[in-house]
């Protein structure tokens, strides 16, 4: 499997989502970012993720009894963009080389689509594919050397893979939509995050159906729940997204109007939402 072959966050890719470092870290917190994820629950989550897969990638340490990590919650919540920053922190931590694609942090996002396939046992394959990529790198070009997976040219990836939306992968046994390709899916996911080499890889799944989710699955892994975000956090988050619109006071003004009253607002993509549809008036004199 190569690189071409999996949807990859680079650095390059990651720093577009969120902008430059513009604060260096604390003893206590990670760096801060332009377009950083706002609100306590966010930061804690980055916190304690951050140093739990930093200090087992630094101890090359890898039968970590921590494989990855499970954050559920609502739709538009902060999940997603969550794991992404997650691998755009630990690209900082790890001094990414940027000239060098060989010695970094990257994120590997897998959907449904991704394993979805069309005969029997081509998922199962492509899923264990999956794992292996992140295992040895592109083309197998990863090699075992002082405890740490290390490229033939001296440098070594580290991967966080993230499976998003896992419900309909992943479903638990007692479901009445679960069939028997499930079942072989997740025996193929649960060997895989036993066998994880967590000194170089990390797993992080998403979904807002927690109850849909294999039991095996909800156990292997540390979950984090995403709730709805604070009055506090979406007003900071209108206030941010309206700026990278150039959206001036009296556009944004009635948003946070709408979110200090309307209690039916309680995701971070309503929020973004309503700032889009502010931006396509403003531009197009739309009432």
């Amino acid at each position: 499997m190569r690189d071409s072959d999996v949807n990859l966050y680079d650095w390059p890719r990651l720093a577009a989502a969120f902008g430059d470092f513009v604060a260096e870290p604390s003893a206590t917190e990670p760096g801060r970012v332009a377009r950083e994820i706002v609100g306590d629950d966010y930061r804690r989550i980055l916190t304690e993720t951050t140093r739990l897969i930093g200090h087992q990638w630094r101890e090359h340490i890898q039968d970590s009894a921590v494989k990855g990590f499970l954050f559920h919650g609502a739709v538009g919540v902060g999940k997603t963009t969550m794991a992404k920053r997650i691998a755009y922190e630990l690209g900082r931590v790890f001094e990414t080389d940027r000239e060098n694609a060989e010695n970094e942090v990257v994120l590997v996002l897998v959907d449904g689509s991704d394993i979805a396939r069309g005969r029997y046992g081509d998922s199962e394959e492509r899923l264990a594919d999956l794992f292996e990529y992140a295992r040895e790198g592109e083309s197998h070009r990863h090699k075992f050397a002082g405890g740490a997976h290390i490229h033939e040219g001296g440098g070594m990836r580290r991967t966080v893979l993230l499976f998003d939306d896992v419900e309909s992968l992943f479903m638990t046994r007692g479901s009445g939509n679960a069939r028997e390709w499930h079942f072989s899916q997740n025996s193929v996911f649960f060997h895989a995050i036993d066998e994880l080499d967590t000194s170089h890889t990390a797993v992080v799944l998403t979904t807002n159906r927690f109850d849909l989710l294999d039991e095996a699955i909800i156990d292997r892994l540390m979950p984090y729940e995403f709730g709805a975000p604070a009055t506090e956090t979406l007003l900071e988050v209108a206030a941010h997204f309206a700026a990278t619109q150039r959206l001036g006071h009296d556009d944004l003004a009635p948003i946070l109007k709408r979110i200090r009253e309307d209690t039916s607002l309680k995701s971070i993509r309503q929020v973004e939402r309503l700032v889009t549809e502010a931006y396509v008036r403003k531009v197009t004199g739309r009432s």
